[in-house]
């Protein structure tokens, strides 16, 4: 049996067919439910993290081999204090290398869609948290001087931090495809049970929005150029549908 003929896609039809076609609820209807689910001020806090996955390692360290060395000696004394002594020695050696948290890239998402995503969660009553602000505090709250604590392990200084100063993580990652469509990542855990409260792509334009261009005059006559959609648009957009989802 043949497979039905299928009519050919331009990329713009295709990067279309890929994105999630549910229409979210109006916005103010979304604030409201969010408040209803969330009625305590300031709360949930959310930590962000932008542009880049939560890390599953829980700690710098990590071990690269294990190897052991064995060594067996004898001793013999003649005369009249003859005696006889055997002896056994093992020494276990391990190898550790340090790999600390990826640095920050404030140009990889721009400024611009944090504020509108930050901007979207304060009307809901959320509050967003600073991650490495977090950390801060945190480390400084544990600061005894020694020397064991001048350079932390930061996968577990993180986590710590993540526990006291936030109730929820939301992963806000670009896709492997967004050159061509546009889609970015959301995943929201409970840091204080670790479930999974939301995970979905979006590419962060209102419902029945439609892209916008511009006849710009050329040397070769009118050229048609897209108008992006401003980056604080698509923030408060991706805030949106993530307490939509959140509310559920």
């Amino acid at each position: 049996m043949m497979a039905p003929a299928q009519v050919p896609m331009s990329e713009e039809a295709y990067a279309e067919s890929l994105r999630d076609q549910s229409q979210r609820p109006p916005e103010q209807d979304i604030i409201s439910r969010f408040r209803q689910a969330f009625p305590d001020q300031g709360k949930p806090r959310i930590a962000v993290f932008w542009n880049r996955e939560f890390p599953s390692r829980v700690s710098d360290w990590y071990s690269h081999y294990r190897g052991s060395l064995n060594a067996k000696g004898e001793l013999s004394v003649t005369g009249k204090e003859a005696r006889e002594e055997k002896g056994r020695a093992t020494l276990t050696m391990e190898q550790e290398s340090r790999g600390g948290l990826r640095t920050s890239d404030r140009n990889a998402i721009a400024m611009g869609l944090q504020g509108g995503l930050i901007s979207a969660f304060k009307q809901g009553g959320a509050t967003v948290i600073d991650q490495a602000m977090a950390q801060r505090i945190t480390d400084n709250a544990l600061e005894d001087g020694t020397f064991e604590r001048a350079s932390p392990d930061q996968l577990r200084l993180q986590m710590r931090a993540l526990s006291q100063q936030a109730d929820y993580v939301l992963e806000l990652v670009v896709g492997s495809e967004f050159d061509r469509d546009g889609l970015y990542q959301v995943r929201v855990l409970s840091v204080k049970d670790a479930s999974v409260l939301a995970v979905f792509n979006t590419d962060g334009k209102p419902p029945g929005s439609e892209d916008q261009h511009a006849w710009v005059v050329a040397e070769s006559g009118f050229e048609k150029r897209d108008r992006p959609q401003p980056m604080s648009a698509t923030g408060k957009e991706i805030a949106l549908h993530t307490m939509a989802q959140m509310s559920q």
